[in-house]
């Protein structure tokens, strides 16, 4: 397993950490997630996504507040990992979080978990859900 701690240099207060291993890849953001640094934040998941990890979340569950432009990036990077067969998570409780994607009903469009071990768990299982059901 490998971290890497990536704050803003822009002197917001959001930070980045990646954490991987070989079942997935975490990118883990705290702070506030405005327009400064949501090019920091897509740059950041197209770098690890291009790496071809086994499976990514995004842990955003010490974000403090979600622009509508994060609420982009989460909705296209789910495309993204979908068209690329990257299962991808989101993982958050937090009300900045949820609150935008439930206005706009993202919630059942995106894979929103309420913590990392569900979220990792869910993960597992996306492969024997994809498989065909086969009577013996």
């Amino acid at each position: 397993m490998s971290e890497t701690r990536s704050p803003d240099p822009s002197g917001s207060t959001a930070c980045f950490r990646i954490t991987t291993s070989a079942g997935a890849t975490v990118l883990a953001a705290a702070g506030e997630l405005d327009l400064s640094v949501t090019g920091r934040l897509a740059a950041l998941l197209d770098r690890e996504f291009g790496l071809g990890p086994a499976a990514m979340v995004f842990d955003a569950t010490a974000v403090t507040f979600c622009s509508a432009r994060t609420v982009t990036i989460l909705v296209t990077t789910a495309a993204d990992a979908k068209a690329a067969g990257i299962p991808f998570a989101i993982v958050t409780r937090s009300s900045a979080v949820l609150r935008p994607l439930t206005a706009l009903g993202l919630e059942r469009e995106l894979p929103v978990h309420g913590d990392l071990t569900q979220a990792l768990a869910w993960l597992e299982l996306l492969p024997q859900l994809a498989e065909p059901v086969t009577e013996s």
